[in-house]
């Protein structure tokens, strides 16, 4: 009884659901068709379960780390690409001469850059300026913006401007610093690099000895260890990677977690740089790479260089023998970068929904048809 109600209701709902469709009242309306007939309405029907089906099969296998920690996933993940916009009226000579000289540069000196150039139309009423970190078109042009991108949170932010463009210097800036160059240097072979901007006379604290006690304990913790680069806020080599990680010429202590290829974990100011709030930071890159937990997701990279030859150079946190003797005896012999995690939980997410929809779309068909058969003569 109660699974015979159960269908009635059912019945019931589906037959409101029909009605309720302009498209779908508009069929029913029409004039009797003979039974048996597939109407374009039943094809519609049966359309969407039977691709839902499909694309379980022809869905891509998509994998989960193909690496075993978080720090080691991150030199194989893509980086944050930033935008280097001129700007400047479509049909001005001098904003295209501009982004013409920076293309140059870009294919002359500018490889492995994480930093896309892009011509941008001031006088385009379509332009989204929030893509590009401002809030509105500048107010005069040519202008070349340098705009950041936050990938997770899909928001862009402000860096950089020149007007009416960048000189040489402004891009021998743009390409490495100092601190960038000693970043590029121990992230390599270190577990990450704590970037420390020392605060001001009389905001700067007891920072210096947390970071000291802090890399002594990962030195024991972990053989490859952690170390410290320090920048100072007023220097002016460090101009576009202190407006990167948005450091004010005067404040407190600043603290930031840096790992892979530049990404820069969200950092801690003054009373908030710890030793317990650095090693759980820390501690997140020695846990195992998933899909829920990407190194992506936890910061951005800087604008870097970045080649080939520092990819061979990357000394791994764990050897094979580490991940084969650290995973269940279920998973030995499996394939790290071959995980079929992701492919399970799309294919079964498409079985169930083609199945539900399957299942409403014959219920739906036999409304149809019954309503056929009485207004046959």
């Amino acid at each position: 009884m109660f699974r015979r109600d159960e269908a009635r209701a059912g019945e019931r709902y589906i037959t409101e659901l029909v009605r309720s469709a302009p498209r779908w009242r508009m069929r029913m309306s029409e004039p009797p068709m003979v039974r048996g007939t597939i109407t374009p309405l039943t094809k519609g029907l049966f359309l969407v379960p039977a691709l839902l089906l499909l694309s379980s099969f022809c869905a891509p296998e998509a994998t989960a780390c193909y690496d075993f920690t978080v720090r080691d996933a991150a030199f194989s993940e893509p980086r944050n690409v930033h935008r280097l916009a001129t700007i400047a009226e479509i049909h001005d000579p001098a904003g295209q001469r501009i982004h013409d000289q920076l293309d140059m540069w870009f294919k002359k000196s500018g490889a492995g850059l994480n930093v896309a150039l892009l011509r941008v139309a001031a006088d385009d009423p379509s332009v989204r300026w929030d893509e590009y970190g401002i809030p509105s078109a500048p107010p005069s042009s040519p202008v070349v913006v340098l705009a950041g991108t936050r990938y997770a949170e899909r928001r862009a932010f402000f860096i950089d401007y020149w007007e009416p463009g960048p000189t040489s210097e402004d891009l021998a800036a743009l390409k490495t610093s100092p601190a960038r160059e000693a970043i590029r240097r121990e992230v390599v072979h270190r577990l990450a690099v704590l970037l420390h901007v020392p605060g001001v006379p009389g905001e700067a604290g007891s920072t210096e000895g947390v970071l000291d006690r802090v890399v002594r304990s990962w030195a024991d913790e972990e053989p490859l260890g952690v170390s410290v680069v320090r920048v100072d806020r007023s220097d002016e080599r460090e101009r576009l990677l202190l407006s990167f990680i948005g450091v004010k010429e005067s404040g407190p202590d600043w603290v930031a977690v840096v790992f892979g290829r530049g990404k820069v974990m969200p950092p801690l100011e003054g009373e908030n740089i710890t030793e317990t709030r650095l090693n759980e930071l820390i501690g997140l890159l020695v846990d195992e790479c998933s899909c829920l937990r990407p190194p992506s997701s936890l910061g951005v990279d800087m604008p870097m260089m970045w080649d080939e030859t520092l990819d061979a150079a990357v000394v791994a946190l764990r050897s094979s023998e580490d991940i084969g003797r650290a995973l269940p005896d279920a998973w030995l012999g499996a394939q790290i970068d071959s995980s079929p995690i992701t492919r399970r939980v799309l294919s079964t997410t498409s079985w169930t929904l083609g199945a539900f929809v399957l299942t409403i779309s014959f219920a739906a068909a036999a409304i149809v048809r019954r309503g056929n058969r009485k207004r046959l003569p």
